[in-house]
């Protein structure tokens, strides 16, 4: 059920808009997570204002004062005592809705991979917004900020808002994704983790770091180069003496390759062991 993504569709109607002027990654990737969510059909129904209309009743981001904004005294923060930007303000309300209806899992799954999203890519970018890249560097944020240019029209403005807007639909989307498939790992994992060391088919799509927290040691998979590769999971290593075990071919980073799938498993049992 969709029902804050339905309420800003509802205001949408009455109209959208935020800030003229420069740009900032707050309102950019406000702009594209209101799209991908299908709150709006497209950014260029968002008008770039330099203040609200009194009799405004629509949706208005980064500007105004109202529930998605951050510039006022009373702006909401966050448990850690943190401020809120728009963007955050924006991802809080319909963050969960959007991952549970994307991606047709249940809410409980949805809201941790919201909950994911926002520590690791909101709230620096809601940091950064807030406070300045002098105190909080964010290298996305210096990039979208470089996009203004002094010389601009406002109407060039507008149309490069729009354009940055649009082009970040797709990273953004991919980025929560991420969250999303971590948490879904994660649960995946801890079926999985059955015994120190388990082995995954070919085509198991499912990250090593998954695997923190559980029983599991090292994971036995094979390549599409044809080797039978042993993956550490942190904090356990491959120890580098792991290239004399019979059929290993390699030692790499965080795991080791060989020949045929009975030598890696060999090689899992007397690792385990040796721990």
């Amino acid at each position: 059920m969709q029902k804050n993504i339905e309420t800003l569709r509802n205001l949408v109607a009455q109209g959208c808009i935020t800030h003229a002027s420069r740009f900032h990654t707050d309102d950019i990737l406000s702009a594209a997570l209101l799209k991908i969510s299908g709150v709006i059909s497209d950014v260029s129904v968002i008008r770039r204002v330099a203040r609200v209309p009194d009799d405004f009743k629509g949706l208005a981001f980064d500007i105004g004062g109202g529930e998605f904004d951050h510039h006022q005294h009373d702006a909401r923060i966050r448990t850690n005592g943190n401020k809120y930007a728009a963007f955050g303000l924006l991802w809080d309300a319909i963050g969960a809705e959007y991952i549970a209806y994307k991606y047709q899992t249940d809410m409980q799954t949805a809201a941790a991979a919201a909950e994911k999203f926002d520590a690791d890519f909101v709230a620096p970018m809601d940091l950064s917004d807030n406070f300045g890249m002098a105190k909080y560097p964010n290298t996305l944020a210096y990039i979208i900020s470089s996009m203004n240019d002094v010389k601009n029209t406002p109407k060039e403005n507008d149309e490069m808002f729009m354009q940055m807007a649009n082009y970040y639909c797709a990273p953004l989307e991919r980025a929560i994704y991420k969250s999303y498939k971590f948490i879904k790992d994660k649960i995946s994992a801890q079926t999985l983790a059955t015994s120190d060391f388990i082995t995954l088919p070919l085509n198991a799509d499912i990250d090593r770091s998954a695997f923190e927290g559980t029983r599991v040691k090292y994971i036995i998979k094979e390549s599409h180069r044809g080797t039978y590769n042993i993956t550490t999971v942190e904090p356990h290593k491959i120890p580098a003496e792991c290239i004399n075990f019979p059929g290993c071919v390699q030692v790499y980073s965080i795991g080791a390759a060989f020949d045929t799938y009975d030598n890696a498993l060999n090689a899992a049992k007397k690792l385990v062991n040796d721990i």
